[in-house]
């Protein structure tokens, strides 16, 4: 806590000792006021933030990008003795400001000021709105009251910083199923390479080769010839997504925001969608968690828990990378489960992450890369001849959904 101001109290001791030497009473009379004055001063001013309590919240906390929220902060003074005033001033970070924003005022906080009774509970709302995706950390409170005659100012700044969330906004991008190599059958199809021994379709007669384990003895008694099951085709769409937010080769060099948002967009919208079918996913990143500064990953799993942390993966995410994507996705080899789907989202495949695309082929992957720019047409080439799909994203599947 600081202290500005003073009360000039050298005047007031000259007044009371000259008083007591002249005794005159006017004198008197004005040290005596001089003295309770002071007293007041110094009694109301060091009292001024003592007892005084704030908390923050958010509501909501997780939102997408470009929904408003409610930051809400009580104040409780816990003393009897009222306060002249008190100002308050919240903290805002970058990506989050007022709806409606007031030219020449700025941008980084929210104000109010107030004067609270004694043990009086206070409850201020300041409408807010998230312009852009990202995790961010709202506060501190910077708090200022005074005197009750305004000859100081005490000034404390609470740490009750809240995080918000803001999940990337929806995109218009269509969906790209790529069943995995994995021997886990999950989804009936037409054609496909696994039977289902859950999706029973009949019996056929038996054939030389057929497994014993296959026969169906009921039918086959019933009919007197043996007679082997039948089972639906199925097939597993599970993907592990790998997005990579350096935008260059050299990623340490220099960040493109606009394309590491088109990225994040474009893949949360994937993860959407395969969640929504009930596939399983997964995510891998080469980005730093904005509040962490550490690279978060999320397992392969199923149902509203994957889908949350992989969504709040994205959001968290910022525009720069902590290594090359070939090293991080190559280095996550060996805790991708065999068989799975990789669906890898980049600004431009570059030729080393072409060349990890490739290994990662090898290790029995179908691999989809997606990406902003389309690759050289030599490189391209290169990559389908071994298994390796490339997409790139339309300009309608770039603007905003609804």
């Amino acid at each position: 806590m600081t202290r500005s101001g003073r009360f000039e109290w050298p005047i007031v001791l000259l007044i009371v000792v000259v008083a007591a030497i002249s005794r005159s009473p006017a004198l008197i009379v004005l040290g005596a006021g001089g003295l309770v004055v002071w007293l007041v001063v110094w009694v109301t001013g060091r009292l001024a933030l003592v007892g005084i309590e704030t908390e923050l919240e958010m509501t909501p906390d997780r939102l997408i990008a470009g929904e408003p929220l409610i930051a809400t902060v009580t104040i409780i003074n816990r003393k009897p003795l009222p306060l002249p005033w008190l100002d308050l001033r919240l903290v805002l970070p970058e990506g989050i400001e007022t709806p409606e924003p007031t030219p020449g005022v700025a941008r980084g906080w929210v104000n109010a000021g107030f004067a609270p009774r004694g043990h009086e509970r206070l409850v201020l709302r300041f409408p807010l709105i998230v312009t852009r995706r990202g995790a961010y950390a709202v506060g501190p409170i910077r708090l200022r009251g005074g005197d009750w005659l305004g000859f100081t100012v005490s000034e404390r700044t609470d740490q009750p910083v809240v995080q918000v969330v803001a999940y990337p906004a929806p995109l218009a991008v269509r969906d790209r199923q790529l069943p995995s190599l994995r021997p886990l059958a999950e989804l009936a199809v037409r054609r496909g390479l696994l039977p289902d021994p859950l999706r029973f379709r009949g019996v056929r007669e038996h054939r030389s080769g057929d497994p014993r384990k296959e026969i169906h003895w009921k039918a086959s008694a019933r009919l007197r010839e043996l007679q082997t099951k039948l089972y639906e085709p199925a097939t597993s769409l599970d993907a592990v997504f790998l997005v990579n937010v350096a935008s260059y080769e050299q990623y340490w060099i220099q960040a493109d925001p606009e394309a590491v948002e088109l990225v994040v967009s474009a893949a949360a919208d994937m993860v959407r969608i395969a969640a929504d079918a009930g596939r399983q996913i997964g995510l891998v990143t080469n980005g730093l968690d904005n509040l962490t500064h550490e690279r978060p990953r999320s397992a392969l799993g199923r149902g509203p828990h994957s889908l949350t942390r992989a969504l709040e993966i994205l959001a968290r995410l910022g525009p720069y990378a902590a290594n090359s994507p070939e090293a991080v996705f190559l280095a996550e080899r060996g805790r991708l489960p065999w068989g799975a789907t990789l669906v890898v989202v980049t600004p431009k495949v570059t030729t080393g992450l072409a060349s990890a695309m490739l290994a990662l082929r090898r290790s029995h992957h179908r691999v989809l890369a997606v990406s902003i720019v389309p690759a050289e047409a030599g490189l391209a080439t290169h990559l389908r001849a071994r298994g390796v799909i490339l997409d790139v994203l339309h300009p309608a599947e770039l603007r905003r959904a609804g």
